[in-house]
């Protein structure tokens, strides 16, 4: 039995890696990939130079020191997590089952991808999933946000700080007469289109133009990027069975990054207290894994 599993591979993940490297412990990070979203820029129309990400640097480093852990690392998909005696049993699709004291969770969730003709094609191109990743980009030019979640409408508030005007685009009329809707069409840069759905999103190489339309009736938006913000997807299926979680399958956590579990902890954007930035999952990650140090220093030692 080892004393600790980390679950995942992004940001939180690789600083839980790198606190447990420190302080000696025996663990094993089971990823699908690495890295996560540090490096998941935005090229717009007249961007001058690389998109700077903070904290994509310290990213680079943590990944590539827990790369060299080969025996401490195994690329897999963690299928469920399950009490095992005074510890805890993680099921992983290719490698078997593997046991420890403590668990972070920290698989991260991905976007409701927006469905129309060029989302794909110009992903990272203009097009994104995350409004304050990338609004220093935006700094007198013109954005679309599409959605109206709690993340898209935020989006917007921060935009209209800066952008020289930004469109809402919100696809249920519904959600319209929303309170946060209400005051950010109050600023003077921001424009509602509620009952709007988007029919492309065009552009030869970056994103010009959001064709959107209502009742029939088409409109073509010239934007310097657009951010489309339908609802995120948390990876928590391999302990929604375990764990406290919200409606949407966030794993509640608390300012120590502990679940309702003893022994599991969570750390990122899969969980209630996600900050969408690359530096607040540094500092999550790190978090959870002293906290998952101190549950670890009150039990019995495992025996190697």
């Amino acid at each position: 039995m080892r004393e600790l599993i980390i679950i995942g591979g992004g940001a939180a993940a690789l600083s839980a890696g790198m606190y447990a490297l420190g302080k000696q412990l025996d663990f094993l990070m089971i990823y699908e990939s690495l890295g996560g979203k540090a490096g998941w820029r935005q090229n717009i129309i007249g961007q001058e130079e690389v998109e700077y990400l903070a904290g994509e640097e310290a990213v680079r480093i943590f990944e590539r020191k827990i790369a060299m852990q080969t025996d401490r690392t195994i690329r897999d998909t963690v299928l469920a997590v399950q009490r095992a005696g005074t510890g805890f049993r993680v099921e992983t699709r290719t490698h078997g089952a593997f046991e420890a004291m403590a668990v972070i969770v920290a698989t991260g969730a991905t976007p409701v991808r927006l469905k129309a003709p060029g989302a794909q094609e110009l992903l990272g191109q203009g097009l994104g999933y995350s409004v304050t990743t990338h609004a220093h980009l935006l700094a007198g030019k013109t954005a679309a946000v599409i959605g109206s979640t709690h993340r898209a409408l935020r989006g917007v508030a921060e935009l209209a700080r800066t952008a020289g005007k930004v469109y809402l685009i919100i696809p249920d009329p519904n959600a319209a007469s929303l309170p946060m809707v209400h005051a950010v069409s109050q600023r003077p840069n921001v424009e509602i289109l509620a009952g709007y759905t988007v029919d492309e999103v065009a552009g030869p190489m970056n994103v010009e133009e959001i064709v959107v339309s209502r009742d029939g009736q088409q409109r073509r938006i010239a934007v310097d990027a657009a951010f489309a913000d339908l609802g995120l997807h948390p990876c928590s299926e391999c302990v929604q069975h375990l764990v406290r979680t919200d409606q949407d399958g966030f794993i509640w956590v608390d300012e120590r990054m502990a679940t309702t579990v003893p022994g599991i902890f969570a750390a990122g954007d899969v969980t209630t207290s996600f900050g969408e930035q690359v530096l607040i999952a540094i500092g999550d990650g790190a978090r959870a894994a002293l906290s998952a140090y101190d549950y670890l220093l009150m039990r019995a030692p495992v025996v190697r």
